[in-house]
């Protein structure tokens, strides 16, 4: 082991010392069987001293030899060589000689002195000369221990320049007092001249005690000694007035109130724990201070007060250790307040969803920020804010604990294996995105709160649910869409117009039409007021057709009477387009406005009536049918009641095909507003399958219960129309069947056709998400 197991300190103390020296002393000093005596104890130290002695005379014999007196075994001595005998008297006197010449002796040190007194000291002192005695300085003598101020420590807060100014007043006057008060006032001996030290003859006397009838001359030294003692207290009064009048009234009350000040029974510790306590939890949060210090919470609050008033803590402690302190608490308490402002910020985000587990998502923030490496799932991201809502900040290992025993990541081996580091530092980058995304929130509600001229403070802040602002926000993407459809229609309608005035401008120039009359034909776009009845009667006529359909028309019968816009603006004012169920309307027709019907013709209203009653028998007949084909067919009618209530038809089916299966209302609600998530995105985005997809979800979940209802509606009816087509189908199936099994004689033997099977259709929700079909029972 090479000594590293030994014990390195192997010295023994003082203690181990005396007990190896007093081993087994007891024993025998104590034993009373022994028959030593004291006389036989002086023989034996005797007989030690004699033979030590003879050993001492034996060395100093040796030591006239050296090593050179050594001989060999033939009795050759060292000290013979060529016939000289080097160990003579005289012979080594020589040696000794010429060695003593050739020896330099003790080598000395010289010490270079720099101090002209030390340097002027050794001159002196080689020369021979005395040197001059030292004074003796004499210690001054200090304040009494009682009047000397306490240690004043600066995180004690006492206002030390004062009271060390009143202190060296005090001193100053103290040193002023003759030297035997100064003594008598410590507590130290009064040294007596010669004559005062001789005692007197009746001290004498009373020292040497009483003779033979001189009784009464003790009682007179007692009462002399009781009369001494009597001046002693005498001396002790006056000594504790001249102490007392060493400064006035007026300092002893300053000094007394500056002591009063500060707080003596504060020591360091207590003081470390207090700066620890107030940057982990606050200056204000009294109570948790006062257990990592252990003063009562009123103390706590009497020290917190003092320290923190800058004219009065600031100005007892030196001006860089205050401010540095200063900012290690101010520093721990923007940490307590960016950790509130966190849970605040997750507990207002979660609190607007219904189910924050299935729901949550950010709709203000962008998440791409803090998902650079794609690690996280936004399923994981979910859980884990809601566990550290529920937790709390900083409790990461009871989130580790709740991954663990969570069913939903059984099989996530990646998020199950996360640190508890890792796993604190995503939930703080999410509680952050939460706090980002309810600013940005709140701060859209005030600006809406601004433009309807209301002032919103930030406790009057009412952030909507999320499925209430989700609709909004759709509401209002819709006005958006139909009003920018509207502006396209209507950029159509000007090109249009701009088209027919160049063809118009090119049939006038063909004509040799001047540039005059192609300036006043271009202005003169407005309808001629004789001309809106022909447009009235055109339009009771062509009812079902389109604007633009009614406007080329009118341009066909009277070209170059206006332009296409003004047209339609003049289709809009006198007439209509409605669906009216009383006139027996599928869908909606132009009417005209109850006030412009004296400008139709008669022949056109009777085109009108003959119409309407034509519409409302063939509603009639249609509604006759439907009714016997429910009475007849067990509620296989051509069509089922909507979720509005009103009938809807079923798409025509020859039953060639297999039927589509029925859509579940999820279903159903993608495929009708697919096409719309695809327009709002742009070109690039929209293949991103995963995207839309994702897109057509979140507006599934936005949708409130009555908005879903619609859509479960459409569901009920989608399934009567598939089992209505399936009928169809089965019974076109069976008649192929019993055609198939029943050939004519004429055509001779029948030969199996072979079938061609067909192409797997996929029902899906659109743009690659697949459902999977029913399994038929």
């Amino acid at each position: 082991q090479q000594g590293r197991l030994k014990d390195q300190d192997n010295k023994l103390s003082r203690d181990e010392l005396l007990e190896a020296i007093r081993f087994g002393a007891d024993k025998i000093f104590k034993s009373k069987d022994s028959s030593i005596t004291d006389d036989d104890i002086d023989l034996i130290l005797d007989a030690g001293k004699k033979k030590t002695q003879e050993l001492n005379d034996k060395l100093q014999e040796a030591q006239k030899g050296d090593m050179l007196d050594f001989k060999l075994d033939g009795g050759i001595s060292a000290q013979m060589f060529e016939g000289v005998d080097y160990s003579d008297a005289k012979t080594a006197q020589f040696q000794e000689d010429i060695l003593g010449m050739i020896d330099m002796g003790k080598r000395e040190r010289r010490t270079v002195a720099y101090n002209e007194n030390q340097l002027y000291m050794q001159q002196m002192a080689q020369q021979g000369a005395t040197q001059p005695k030292k004074k003796k300085q004499r210690k001054e003598i200090k304040l009494p221990r009682t009047m000397r101020l306490p240690r004043l420590e600066e995180w004690q807060m006492f206002d030390r320049t004062a009271l060390n100014a009143i202190q060296e007043v005090e001193e100053q006057a103290f040193r002023a007092l003759p030297n035997d008060v100064q003594l008598l006032a410590c507590g130290m001996k009064v040294e007596k001249s010669a004559e005062e030290a001789k005692p007197s003859d009746e001290e004498q006397k009373s020292e040497d005690g009483p003779k033979d009838g001189e009784d009464t001359k003790a009682e007179d030294g007692k009462a002399a000694s009781e009369e001494k003692k009597d001046d002693n207290k005498e001396d002790e009064i006056d000594l504790e007035e001249t102490l007392s009048k060493l400064i006035t009234d007026e300092q002893k009350a300053e000094k007394a109130r500056l002591l009063a000040e500060g707080f003596s029974d504060w020591s360091r510790l207590h003081y470390s724990a207090f700066l620890k306590a107030s940057a982990k939890y606050g200056r204000t949060n009294y109570v948790k201070i006062a257990n990592e210090v252990g003063k009562p919470v009123s103390a706590i609050q009497t020290y917190s007060e003092a320290f923190f008033d800058e004219d009065f803590g600031k100005k007892r402690f030196s001006e860089h250790e205050y401010d540095r302190i200063v900012k290690i608490i101010e520093k721990g308490e923007k940490r307590i307040d960016d950790t509130k402002g966190l849970q605040r910020g997750t507990r207002v985000l979660i609190s607007l969803f219904e189910n924050p587990w299935v729901e949550l998502q950010f709709t203000h923030y962008n998440m791409k920020d803090i998902n650079k490496d794609k690690k996280f799932t936004p399923q994981e991201d979910r859980f884990l804010l809601c566990w550290a809502h529920k937790y709390g900040y900083g409790q990461w290992e009871a989130i580790k604990f709740a991954i663990r025993r969570s069913n939903h990541f059984r099989f996530d081996y990646f998020f199950k294996s996360l640190t508890v580091e890792a796993i604190g530092r995503r939930c703080e980058q999410l509680m952050r995105a939460a706090e980002k995304e309810v600013e940005a929130m709140e701060k859209l509600a005030i600006e809406e709160a601004e433009k309807e001229g209301r002032t919103l403070t930030p406790g009057e802040i009412k952030l909507p649910m999320f499925k209430e602002s989700q609709a909004k926000k759709r509401a209002e993407q819709q006005t958006k869409f139909l009003e920018e459809r509207a502006t396209l229609e209507q950029n159509v309608v000007d090109i249009d117009e701009q088209i027919m005035q160049i063809q118009k401008a090119l049939r006038d120039l063909e004509g040799n039409q001047t540039i005059d009359t192609f300036f006043k034909a271009k202005a003169s776009t407005e309808i001629p007021e004789k001309l809106v009845g022909e447009l009235a009667n055109i339009i009771a006529r062509m009812r079902s057709q389109s604007m633009v359909a009614i406007t080329d028309e009118f341009l066909s019968k009277f070209p170059g009477k206006g332009s296409k816009k003004s047209i339609g603006q003049k289709i809009e004012a006198i007439g209509v387009k409605e669906k009216r169920a009383e006139e027996g309307d599928t869908a909606p027709y132009w009417y005209l406005r109850q006030e412009k019907d004296h400008l139709l013709t008669k022949t056109t209203k009777a085109h009108v009536k003959d119409s309407r009653e034509a519409r409302l028998a063939a509603a009639a007949e249609k509604s006759k049918k439907r009714k016997a084909d429910e009475d007849a067919g067990g509620g296989n009618a051509n069509g089922a009641i909507g979720p509005e209530g009103d009938f809807v038809e079923f798409p025509e089916y020859d039953g060639e095909e297999e039927p589509h299966e029925n859509k579940k209302a999820f279903t159903l609600f993608c495929k009708a507003t697919r096409r719309d998530v695809k327009n709002s995105l742009s070109p690039s985005s929209r293949k991103n399958k995963d995207r839309v997809n994702g897109m057509l979800k979140d507006r599934w979940y936005a949708l409130t219960d009555d908005e879903k209802q619609v859509w479960k509606g459409w569901e009920v009816w989608d399934a009567k129309r598939y089992e209505y087509q399936s009928g169809i189908y089965e019974g076109r199936k069976e008649k192929k069947s019993k055609s198939s099994n029943s050939p004519s004689k004429a055509d001779g033997p029948s030969i199996p056709k072979k079938s061609i099977p067909k192409k797997a259709r996929k029902d899906s929700l659109g743009d690659g998400l697949s459902i999977p079909k029913k399994r038929k029972s």
